[in-house]
């Protein structure tokens, strides 16, 4: 491993570390329950599948993971969002806890019966050294954020989405970038709703991120974080 390797693997870490800062997320804990998954002749026939497509993913991870390194190392800078965050939270019902670190707004909320996270950020590429185009900064970026995000939404995974959108656009200088999932779970005994969504816009050599997750029991919960994201779009610039 040389030189430049070690330090994008340790750029790499520092930036997941502030991502997942806050923790998981999850309604109020319920409990454990024991299954045990019988496993067909069928499934076994599909592991050269399987094993194939677990390969195809891993090297998308190796070459994400790779960009953002290369993104973190490239001379960007952070502009200030505090202007930002307190406009859109004026109106926000939910408890709040607002920490700035590393360049990153990062807010806990918490409801009567979930809670969530919200990161914000605007990233000064003015200086950075990057020969990738914005659509291909946008999409990589974006979706490597909306990942890291979704996945502190506790026990939830991709396969829980009841619907995931994603859209990259671009007009001249300016791009954006939209993903977002909503989740309805039931146990049987209890239904979780959670929402979780990444917006960025690029413009003027400036990336404006606002990544956030919230996980409830209460289906107004789930809506009221929603408009709290649409608000943001709408400040950030639709």
């Amino acid at each position: 491993m040389n030189m430049k390797t070690k330090v994008m693997s340790t750029i790499l870490a520092a930036i997941m570390l502030t991502m997942t800062a806050c923790g998981t997320i999850s309604p109020p804990i319920q409990n454990a329950v024991t299954e045990t998954t019988m496993v067909s002749t069928d499934s076994l026939a599909d592991s050269s599948v399987l094993s194939e497509s677990d390969s195809n993913t891993n090297e998308e991870q190796i070459r994400t993971n790779t960009f953002i390194a290369e993104f973190f190392d490239s001379g960007i800078s952070f502009a200030d969002t505090s202007k930002l965050v307190t406009e859109v939270m004026k109106g926000c019902t939910f408890e709040s806890e607002t920490d700035s670190s590393n360049g990153i707004q990062k807010i806990s909320l918490k409801g009567k019966n979930g809670g969530g996270v919200l990161n914000v950020m605007c990233i000064d590429l003015s200086k950075s050294n990057l020969s990738y185009d914005m659509e291909y900064i946008l999409e990589n970026f974006g979706d490597y954020y909306f990942r890291q995000t979704a996945s502190q939404m506790n026990g939830i995974t991709e396969n829980d989405f009841m619907s995931n959108y994603r859209m990259t656009s671009s007009v001249v200088s300016k791009g954006k970038y939209q993903r977002y999932a909503s989740v309805q779970k039931t146990d049987g005994m209890v239904s979780q709703f959670g929402y979780t969504e990444t917006y960025a816009v690029l413009s003027e050599n400036k990336l404006t991120v606002v990544s956030g997750a919230y996980l409830s029991t209460d289906m107004m919960e789930r809506q009221s974080f929603s408009q709290v994201m649409g608000h943001f779009r709408e400040c950030v610039g639709e």
